[in-house]
C-alpha cells in the first residue's frame, strides 16, 4: 500500500500550485487500516507518510522535473524521528515539511506530524543530491530552482544531531563486539 500512498501524493503535488524550495509544506492524510499494527499506526507508516511530505516538497519546488532531466537522485543519509503520540485508523493528521539547513553538501529537512494542534512525531531527515556516485554541490540545486532566503544558519539540533550521528557510528559501525 506504501506505494499507493506515494503514488496519490505524486498526482495530487502536480495539481498544488508551485512553491519555494524554502516555503513549509503542509500535507493532509488519514490513517488507513493497511497502516495499522493492532490499533495504532506503525513506524513505518509514519516513515511513509514523512516520505509523501518531502516528495511533495520536490515536486512543487520543481526540484524532481530538474532531478529528473539531470539524472540527479536526493538519497537520505540519516533520518532520525521521534514518536509522541498515537495515531488511529482513520483519524486525520497533517504533515509539516521544510528545509532547516543547506551547506555545501548536505540538505536537512524538517518534518513534524500535527493532530488537533498536537505534535505527533517529528522528524530530522539529512540527505544530499547524486548522480551516481557523484555528489552535486547543493549551489548548483540552489541555483537552478532559484531558491531565495537560502537556510545556512546551522542550529543547536543541526550540531547535536550530527555529533548522535557521529557517535552512532563509532559504536554500531566501526566498534560492533559480538
Amino acid at each position: 500500500m506504501r506505494w499507493i500512498r506515494l503514488l496519490l501524493t505524486l498526482v495530487k503535488a502536480k495539481l498544488k500550485p508551485k512553491a519555494n524550495a524554502t516555503d513549509t509544506f503542509v500535507i493532509s492524510f488519514r490513517v488507513w487500516i493497511t497502516d495499522i499494527d493492532v490499533y495504532i499506526m506503525n513506524h513505518a507508516a509514519i516513515l511513509t507518510v514523512m516520505e509523501t511530505g518531502r516528495l511533495d516538497l520536490m515536486v512543487r519546488s520543481n526540484f524532481f522535473k530538474i532531478a529528473s532531466k539531470n539524472k540527479w537522485y536526493f538519497p537520505s543519509q540519516a533520518i532520525s524521528v521521534q514518536y509522541y503520540r498515537p495515531l488511529k485508523i482513520f483519524q486525520k493528521a497533517q504533515l509539516h515539511t521544510r528545509i532547516s539547513y543547506i551547506d555545501e553538501k548536505w540538505i536537512y529537512v524538517e518534518q513534524k506530524i500535527v493532530r488537533n494542534e498536537k505534535i505527533v512525531a517529528t522528524c530530522l531527515v539529512k540527505s544530499t543530491i547524486k548522480k551516481g556516485r557523484e555528489t552535486i554541490p547543493t549551489s548548483e540545486i540552489i541555483d537552478l530552482l532559484k531558491i531565495k532566503n537560502v537556510p545556512t544558519k546551522r542550529y543547536d539540533l543541526i550540531n547535536t544531531y550530527e555529533l548522535e550521528s557521529a557517535q552512532m557510528s563509532s559504536r554500531l559501525v566501526d566498534n560492533w563486539k559480538e
